[in-house]
């Protein structure tokens, strides 16, 4: 979780947690770090876009769009109460809404546990929703690495359906989609990809 951590100004403390947290858990080690601030590619004209928990450039001829930054980590809301190092608890996320054309995109920031320094893990990670002509496309996923070993995960829904390695909203043939690439380890540890289409 490095470079979610060193933007992170907020919970600089997390290191030490994360260092415990991922010396007694496997779970705590599966996911891969996302940055705290999401590149998004948009095509204004059409409603296209393009988001990777990994910061990949989007496939095919990238200057179709326009790059914007969304700092997804400033979206997490902490509250009155501390833990026993005095940091204070994650409560919750604010809301960020992007325009992309006719397509909106919302953001907000999760986590798998409200202490920083807890031993169930510390990780932060953005989740989207996607609408379109006041339709909800994609409800909301998690962009992150999932395990379905750890029940920790499935507090936002199954690994297989509400996670996600990135998402792209696509114009093919005239009819608007939503690609969803899913990475995730099952339950052998296995890592499994797969991508789901919405329409």
């Amino acid at each position: 979780m490095k470079r979610l951590l060193k933007k992170r100004a907020p919970l600089r403390a997390l290191g030490s947690g994360l260092v415990l947290a991922g010396a007694v858990a496997h779970p705590c080690a599966i996911a891969d770090p996302v940055e705290a601030v999401l590149a998004t590619y948009c095509n204004a004209h059409t409603g296209e876009f393009f988001i990777s928990a990994a910061g990949d450039a989007p496939p095919g001829d990238a200057s179709r769009y326009t790059k914007q930054k969304v700092d997804w980590a400033s979206l997490l809301k902490v509250g009155p109460q501390k833990n026993q190092w005095g940091d204070p608890l994650r409560s919750g996320s604010r809301t960020k809404v992007m325009r992309c054309g006719p397509t909106s995109i919302s953001f907000s920031s999760r986590f798998l546990n409200a202490n920083p320094q807890g031993e169930l893990c510390a990780l932060d990670f953005p989740v989207i929703q996607v609408r379109r002509a006041n339709r909800t496309l994609l409800p909301h996923t998690a962009l992150e690495r999932c395990s379905t070993n750890s029940a920790r995960y499935s507090h936002l829904g199954a690994c297989q359906s509400s996670w996600a390695q990135s998402v792209e909203g696509q114009l093919v043939g005239g009819v608007y989609q939503v690609k969803v690439t899913r990475r995730y380890d099952d339950a052998q540890y296995n890592e499994v990809q797969k991508v789901d289409v919405i329409r």
